[in-house]
């Protein structure tokens, strides 16, 4: 038998949680996917996606397979129990990449398809009701375990001046928000009093904080300071006026609560 295409025109990705990743599961069963396919005599890269918390984000996901050869990919939700948001959201937001692609290259993307969940083939029900009649050693008995509801050191609110809140959530993530991210986090690090004592800036990663049309976002508490639609131009601005110098830039601030409704908000 030839060696296979190093170049495939198929490729699947495997869109899913990145909490689901953190154990390894996504790229297990991407890779599971990759030796079936192989046996059967197909040529089919499988690459996985994170759809909130942090990346690889599905857009950089599809143009690194476009920009490897790939013809034709196709999005497997892999969330269980599934999204149902990600019906009303994810398959505008793709053609909105294709169309973004197409205007950036002046020819024909890669096209791109959408998969059913794939809950929609699981028999949920019937794994459920053969874990709930397994043989009682493998069902922990929890009075075994010892009692707690935290960890040692985690009463004491940390020392700090600010909250930054920066949404990860599947559409600021799909906009780019994990490299965002990292992007603020760099620009922190040389600066001691945002990493320590009373001026430090405790940044907590968010799913949702709403108007997704205006991100990526990130608040800032309890300056109550919004900022949206962030490049790693804006994030320098937030770092350098906003944390260090106590001025942020009013041209930046999509909203700061108290102010009137930002342009484009419904009434």
């Amino acid at each position: 038998m030839p060696p296979p295409d190093p170049t495939p025109g198929r490729a699947i990705v495997l869109y899913g949680r990145a909490a689901f990743d953190h154990a390894q599961t996504l790229k297990t069963l991407a890779a599971a996917l990759a030796q079936a396919r192989q046996r059967r005599g197909e040529t089919v890269s499988v690459a996985t996606a994170h759809a909130d918390l942090s990346g690889p984000a599905l857009p950089a996901v599809l143009a690194e397979l476009e920009r490897s050869g790939v013809a034709e990919a196709l999005v497997i939700p892999c969330m269980v129990p599934a999204d149902p948001s990600l019906s009303a959201w994810l398959p505008g937001a793709l053609s909105h990449w294709s169309a973004t692609r197409r205007e950036a290259t002046g020819g024909p993307p890669m096209t791109v398809r959408l998969a059913p969940p794939v809950e929609s083939a699981l028999d949920l029900a019937g794994a459920i009701d053969r874990i709930a009649d397994g043989p009682a050693e493998r069902l922990a008995d929890v009075r075994e375990v010892e009692p707690s509801l935290g960890k040692p050191g985690w009463s004491a609110i940390p020392e700090h001046g600010r909250q930054l809140l920066f949404c990860v959530g599947a559409r600021c993530l799909h906009r780019g928000a994990d490299a965002l991210y990292q992007r603020l986090r760099a620009a922190m690090k040389p600066h001691r009093d945002l990493n320590a004592g009373p001026r430090r800036v405790m940044c907590v990663r968010t799913s949702c904080l709403y108007p997704c049309n205006r991100g990526p976002l990130l608040v800032v508490h309890p300056d109550a300071v919004w900022y949206g639609e962030l490049t790693p131009e804006r994030i320098d601005r937030v770092v350098n006026g906003h944390l260090l110098g106590d001025s942020p830039d009013a041209a930046d601030i999509l909203h700061r609560n108290g102010d009137a409704p930002p342009p484009g908000a419904p009434p």
